[in-house]
């Protein structure tokens, strides 16, 4: 299954409007028009990526690899990150600039290109 920028942040602004900071059921997890088992992985590599706060159930054989993760809610890096990609015009744009320089959607990278591209438009009001 390929990583999803767009579900990805899909996911943060859900969960940032999640009520509480209880856990919730990866399966209770529903974003319109997205597969279960897509928003199932997406959920697993944000815990991996540090983007959300999640219960890990951890391999019993291998500690090192996650079966499943139960998230809470958003971290403080994925906080910086939805901060940095709110902002639909600039998403929009980035995606562009990122697809026309041929490169993908890198976390890194998107997260840099978004702040920089904030930080001039501040720049330029």
């Amino acid at each position: 299954m390929k990583r999803d920028m767009e579900l990805v942040r899909e996911l943060l602004l859900y969960f940032e409007e999640k009520p509480d900071p209880k856990m919730i059921m990866p399966v209770d997890v529903a974003i319109p028009g997205r597969d279960p088992s897509e928003v199932h992985y997406h959920i697993l590599l944000m815990c991996e990526a540090g983007l959300l706060t999640c219960e890990r159930e951890e391999s019993s054989t291998t500690p090192s690899r996650l079966v499943d993760a139960y998230p809470f809610g958003l971290s403080w890096t994925g906080h910086e990150f939805l901060d940095a990609a709110r902002s639909d015009t600039l998403w929009q744009q980035a995606k562009r600039r990122l697809g026309a320089e041929g490169l993908g959607l890198g976390f890194g990278l998107l997260q840099a290109l978004l702040v920089s591209m904030a930080k001039q438009q501040l720049h330029l009001s």
